[in-house]
């Protein structure tokens, strides 16, 4: 697919702090160890950890995912978004930077929202922390090898792992053992940049080895819509915290 990139509104941690509370803590001393937090930790003993996309690249960083932490903090849910490197050709970087991000916050239970490749990180990771007891993926990347095959994201997996997708089956969701958790899927019917039988496929895999998905279609919405807050996603994820 060649979909060119969409351009996300601005908007800044400054304005994200005229609607909730904020914070801002590094979990190491490199400029993208760091995690924002929205919201109020005393009214829950959980923390809604959103981990964004955009194809393992540097393209977009956290500021997609604001929107949405300050409309689910409003609604009462404390949040968590982490920044972490995206080399190319170093995917072991991301993955330490975002371990390292769950483990700074693993004194409380977390749900992780992973959105597209942030999703694909969620639920690689999911299983090495006891403290996740759930995921949402949006719009997912599931399948690492198939991704490759269909140049996803402008050939974007090749470029993270640095190596075909079938030398890494320890970071492809498809290959490995399925999540511990409860996981649930939301996605639009129209999605452009993941496609939906991917996911679906995904979705029946882990059928076969004993794990449910919940899986819920947003009709008519594309992939980048799901970030448009307020939106349909929005209702979603709220009734999948809940």
């Amino acid at each position: 697919m060649t979909t060119s990139h969409p351009i996300f509104p601005p908007f800044s941690i400054e304005d994200a702090r005229k609607q909730v509370s904020v914070e801002v803590v590094t979990y190491g001393e490199e400029a993208d160890q760091l995690i924002e937090f929205y919201g109020d930790s005393s009214l829950t003993n959980k923390t809604i950890v959103l981990i964004h996309g955009g194809y393992w690249r540097n393209i977009f960083d956290r500021e997609h995912l604001r929107p949405l932490g300050v409309a689910l903090a409003k609604a009462g849910h404390y949040i968590a978004i982490p920044e972490f490197a995206r080399n190319a050709g170093n995917p072991e970087i991301t993955i330490r930077d975002l371990s390292a991000a769950l483990t700074a916050m693993s004194n409380r239970k977390l749900t992780l929202i992973g959105y597209s490749s942030g999703g694909h990180l969620a639920l690689v990771l999911a299983n090495s922390f006891p403290v996740v007891d759930s995921i949402i993926g949006l719009a997912p990347v599931t399948d690492l090898v198939e991704s490759q095959v269909r140049e996803l994201g402008r050939g974007a997996v090749l470029e993270w792992l640095g190596c075909n997708a079938s030398e890494r089956p320890d970071l492809d969701p498809m290959l490995r053992p399925p999540v511990t958790s409860r996981v649930r899927f939301i996605q639009g019917s129209a999605d452009e940049r993941v496609p939906l039988d991917i996911t679906e496929k995904y979705v029946a895999a882990m059928k076969s080895h004993g794990q449910e998905i919940e899986f819920e279609v947003l009709p008519g919405t594309t992939h980048f819509e799901m970030m448009d807050v307020p939106s349909v996603t929005l209702g979603a994820i709220l009734n999948a915290i809940n």
